[in-house]
């Protein structure tokens, strides 16, 4: 069913962002749970402003027999979200049973099963979606038994092995680094075992920040680290997880805190903000979503979409097309820059730039 906003809902929430001077941009998505039917929702999701969806492409789901795989759960979301101009970044994650017991994989058969599971993914989707390589692997509930910078690594390079075979055009990311600190140790381990020569962006949950502010300093510490590993390179960071809670702020609190987080990454010049999450679960995690767990609007959706009711408004009041006017996306950004030479180099790796992925013409979660 068709849901739209009344002016008069969104009007009051206009006040919102008169503190925080957030626009409507292409660079803010949202979690979904694929064993829900969030894709019923596409349009409430782009009447916010939202033009990313990041969920999990469960290999447990999309594998039940070995070497038959099954992506038809994933193709409704694909073909709901794309009409509508939102993309997808699919989570290749967790462990299957037909492999070590479920375990994440940590031998070479059960990397080839993960990473063959990733190619029949990216071949199916070929052009159509991103790719995240598991999902806070430097957690034990994400990682069963151990995390293991050395495993993940192997696997992260098996799998983006597989994706580029198919999809020479894919964009990587990796590692997904979440927990509420900021987990250095584990991510100078990963990049000392050769990470950055996986994947095309590095993807961070910044869980550890108190308020959206203190994000920024980690950003900085995060990008002098891939300084230090790979001098010659511009490698983006990417969020493609944050959220906070009601609890501790209430939902008034918690919708300053989403656009405070958007106007941080802006500013700090992350291409790409995946907010946890759209529809709150019923439990756990209970409290993070903009829609309640029945569906209903929370203030903090209703900042986002007063964004886009306050940026339309504007446009009509200049006379200004608004298709001229349009933020354009990471990606657009990246080749325009590239192509005038500024800003340095996206991706200094043959033949890979930034690409979040863009649509030629034709050529579980958790917190």
């Amino acid at each position: 069913m068709r849901r739209t906003l009344a002016v008069p809902i969104i009007v009051p929430f206009l006040a919102i962002l008169a503190a925080v001077p957030v626009s409507a941009s292409n660079d803010f998505g949202v979690t979904i749970e694929f064993y829900r039917d969030a894709h019923r929702q596409a349009e409430m999701m782009a009447a916010a402003g939202v033009r990313w969806v990041r969920i999990d492409l469960a290999w447990s789901a999309a594998e039940p027999e070995p070497g038959r795989y099954e992506f038809r759960t994933w193709d409704r979301f694909l073909d709901s979200f794309e009409p509508l101009g939102i993309r997808t970044l699919f989570i290749l994650d967790y462990g299957n049973r037909l492999y070590e017991d479920g375990f994440p994989p940590s031998t070479e058969s059960g990397r080839a099963a993960f990473a063959a599971f990733a190619g029949a993914a990216a071949r199916h989707f070929r052009g159509r979606a991103a790719w995240e390589i598991w999902n806070e692997p430097n957690l034990p509930q994400f990682w069963a038994g151990s995390p293991d910078p050395a495993a993940y690594v192997a696997l992260a390079r098996a799998a983006a092995a597989e994706i580029r075979r198919e999809d020479r055009r894919a964009w990587i990311l990796g590692p997904s680094l979440g927990g509420g600190t900021f987990d250095f140790k584990y991510l100078d381990a990963t990049f000392a075992l050769g990470l950055l020569d996986i994947v095309d962006a590095v993807s961070v949950h910044p869980y550890g920040a108190a308020y959206p502010e203190a994000a920024a300093a980690f950003y900085d510490d995060v990008r002098r680290r891939i300084a230090r590993h790979a001098p010659d390179r511009d490698i983006p960071v990417v969020v493609s997880e944050w959220g906070y809670a009601v609890e501790g702020l209430g939902s008034e609190e918690q919708a300053q805190y989403l656009l405070r987080a958007l106007e941080t990454n802006r500013r700090s010049g992350i291409p790409l903000t995946i907010w946890y999450n759209w529809q709150e679960p019923i439990t756990p995690w209970h409290s993070f979503g903009l829609l309640d767990v029945r569906g209903r609007p929370k203030p903090a959706y209703l900042a986002l979409a007063s964004i886009d009711f306050a940026n339309k408004a504007h446009e009509g009041r200049q006379g200004q097309d608004t298709a001229r006017r349009r933020p354009r996306d990471p990606a657009e950004r990246a080749r325009t820059r590239n192509a005038q030479g500024g800003g340095g180099t996206v991706r200094g790796r043959e033949g890979r730039g930034l690409r979040l992925p863009v649509r030629e013409d034709r050529d579980h979660r958790h917190r």
